[in-house]
């Protein structure tokens, strides 16, 4: 999510990020994680790690993406990241289609009917 929020549009599909960017972007230091967290991680890492993935730009109905998210959320605290995997399912970058919301359409996704619901369900707020 960050990545994508820090990228730089090209003149075409591309997109890149540029160097101070980089170097802004918070990243976990599994230095710092206790040997019980990383056994776990390993074990989740050995359980998924031949599955086969579904292309990124269906990563919201991806169930190995779906356990690699739960696997992490369970052993760093994290909250459901589903409602995070469906709003990067619509990332114009993915997709190559608009965030624009369509006449018919009510909600950003389902179960969430304005932007404080998806913020609570994000646990933003």
């Amino acid at each position: 999510m960050t990545f994508l929020s820090r990228r730089v549009a090209t003149r075409s599909a591309w997109m890149h990020v540029k160097k101070p960017q980089w170097s802004a972007m918070p990243v976990l230091d599994v230095r710092n994680l206790s040997p019980e967290i990383v056994s776990r991680l390993a074990d989740d890492y050995d359980a998924l790690c031949d599955k086969e993935l579904l292309a990124l730009a269906k990563l919201d109905v991806d169930p190995i993406r779906a356990r690699i998210d739960d696997a992490l959320s369970d052993a760093l605290g994290l909250p459901d990241l589903a409602p995070l995997r469906e709003l990067l399912a619509r990332e114009p970058g993915l997709t190559g289609t608009s965030l624009s919301r369509k006449p018919e359409q009510t909600e950003m996704f389902s179960g969430v009917k304005d932007a404080r619901g998806a913020a609570a369900q994000l646990r933003l707020i």
